[in-house]
């Protein structure tokens, strides 16, 4: 892992994310590979499926975070539009259908550190940046949105744990 500096109101969103991203990847690690082929708590995905969702899971918050960060407008109208999301995530599940679960987990840790970096870049001007017809700040998103992604996600692979892996 890297050693990286935060704005004082990133510091402890990013602890949070660190953390939770980090117990998503030791609970997927305790998996066994026969249980990857489970019907998940979601509907039509697998665990295998769920977990090429975290492996891509930060793909709105990176783009959010990118678009900020090089202030350029954000398409709102996108982003809060729940086709354009379930679209972009059947797309990311078609192409990654043969990886591995080794594979998958890989990504979600390299994709955590990848938001990580990018966190790290913010500032103290970032926290209260909206963008027209956002919803929230950009300090509001990352507070009270965003971080419920990997912990509810994470609660639905113990669930697995729990009750595939007795």
């Amino acid at each position: 892992m890297t050693t990286r500096t935060f704005a004082a109101w990133v510091q402890p969103l990013a602890a949070q994310l660190h953390e939770s991203r980090t117990e998503v990847l030791r609970t997927a690690r305790r998996f066994l590979p026969e249980f990857w082929g489970a019907m998940s708590p979601l509907e039509r995905w697998s665990y295998k499926d769920l977990l090429a969702h975290l492996a891509t899971g930060d793909w709105v918050c990176q783009h959010i975070l990118r678009t900020v960060l090089a202030n350029e407008p954000l398409d709102v109208a996108n982003i809060t539009n729940p086709d354009w999301v379930a679209e972009g995530n059947a797309r990311f599940l078609a192409e990654r259908k043969e990886r591995t679960a080794d594979e998958l987990i890989a990504e979600v840790e390299t994709e955590g550190e990848e938001t990580q970096e990018l966190l790290s870049q913010l500032t103290d001007e970032h926290e209260h940046r909206t963008q027209e017809g956002a919803p929230m700040t950009l300090g509001q998103y990352l507070r009270d949105a965003f971080p419920a992604h990997d912990r509810d996600h994470l609660q639905q692979l113990e669930t697995g744990l729990d009750n595939i892996m007795l």
